[in-house]
């Protein structure tokens, strides 16, 4: 029987030899994909914070600090980078189009009328509520597409498998929030679909290190491949200096 230990180090030694077969990327056929970075997911007053801190006092000041000290810079970074290079840019909004919120998924109403009863507002709003706009410090610009969904994963509810084929897209690069939940969900479902898939590891955050580490581990076995924000920029920049000069 192999102990706890020895497993673990099998599954490192899996992975790192998956490392080795990591798909290239060219920017030519790639898209950035921005996972719900909104008002309410990620901002200290919004109903996500309050419930959890009736909740569970605390329990998510690590994720607002990682938020605004690491992923927001780096994905203003990624984005700059991507639109300044002709690369698709896209966003995310985890919202429904009714104001009752009866168009989300059968879970998101439970939870939605769970905070109702806990705090007098719904969890996750309707696309009208301000709550619902992609926070400042990463406004979209002109040339950037926003996606509305009504489910964790982007392509359950949402055309952008379509919006992805159609400008010849075969690769995403996934940054965003929550790392165990809708960025888990999209990208399981982009790799089912037939996309190849970067996770960036620091341009996402979860509730907890743990979560967050044991879900790009998750991700990484079969479903992506794991990358930071300063490895991709260096990769993509080398690709398009080779496109230039060809």
């Amino acid at each position: 029987m192999v102990n706890k230990m020895e497993l673990e180090e099998k599954i490192e030694q899996y992975l790192t030899n998956k490392r080795q077969i990591q798909p290239s990327i060219n920017p030519q056929s790639s898209a950035l994909v921005i996972i719900d970075m909104q008002n309410y997911q990620v901002k200290e007053t919004s109903p996500i914070i309050e419930l959890n801190e009736k909740l569970v006092p605390g329990m998510l000041e690590y994720f607002l600090k990682r938020v605004d000290e690491i992923v927001n810079p780096n994905i203003s970074r990624l984005s700059e980078f991507f639109r300044k290079n002709n690369i698709p840019v896209y966003y995310t909004k985890f919202a429904c189009r009714r104001r009752d919120c009866n168009d989300y998924a059968k879970n998101i109403r439970t939870i939605n009328e769970f905070s109702k009863n806990m705090i007098g507002k719904y969890l996750f709003p309707s696309i009208q509520d301000p709550l619902a706009d992609i926070i400042h410090e990463l406004n979209p610009k002109d040339t950037d597409t926003i996606i509305l969904k009504t489910t964790s994963g982007t392509f359950s509810s949402t055309d952008l498998e379509h919006q992805l084929r159609s400008l010849g897209v075969d690769t995403v690069i996934i940054v965003g929030v929550v790392t165990h939940m809708c960025v888990e969900n999209t990208t399981r479902i982009a790799s089912d679909l037939g996309f190849n898939v970067f996770v960036v590891d620091d341009a996402c955050a979860g509730w907890s290190p743990t979560l967050h580490n044991a879900s790009l581990r998750a991700m990484e076995l079969f479903y992506a491949n794991i990358i930071t924000t300063e490895e991709i920029l260096k990769t993509l920049d080398e690709q398009i200096k080779k496109l230039k000069k060809s």
